[in-house]
């Protein structure tokens, strides 16, 4: 059972834990399926991306004595097993491209409503989160030459 997460700092933190956590975790699920060169670059930079992220989160938010809620279990599951799925069918470059997308649109969704819903944050915290919108929009267009 997900705890209650009542500071809007912490929700807001959480909302972009959750992002690199269910996006690194994608990336990782899809990798051993993807052969173009080029593209699997874009996927091992994006993963080291969320990982970093995800230290970044946790020590910050240590220092306001909170520990990250994995808000993501459900979402990085049924990510995986989607993915799975069409592994099994096979997946081209294509394929995988337009599953990250879809991936990071939903991501991007997820953290607009986490901002927006969150109104009583600091400037800073707000900062962060829209320097990961721009980096998840300069994402999109690196992968979008896939589809």
């Amino acid at each position: 059972m997900e705890e209650e997460v009542t500071s809007p700092v912490e929700n807001v933190l959480n909302g972009y834990y959750k992002n690199a956590e269910v996006g690194a975790s994608a990336i990782a699920s899809l990798l051993d399926a993807v052969t173009d060169r080029n593209f699997r670059k874009e996927l091992f930079y994006q993963r080291d991306y969320y990982e970093h992220q995800i230290q970044n989160l946790t020590s910050q938010m240590a220092e306001h004595y909170q520990v990250p809620v994995r808000q993501g279990t459900m979402a990085k599951f049924w990510t995986d097993v989607t993915i799975r799925m069409k592994k099994l069918k096979g997946l081209d470059v294509r394929q995988a491209a337009k599953l990250m997308v879809e991936g990071t649109n939903m991501g991007m969704i997820q953290l607009h409503q986490v901002l927006n819903q969150n109104p009583e944050i600091p400037d800073e915290i707000r900062q962060q989160g829209k320097k990961i919108l721009s980096h998840e929009r300069e994402y999109l267009d690196r992968i979008t030459p896939y589809l």
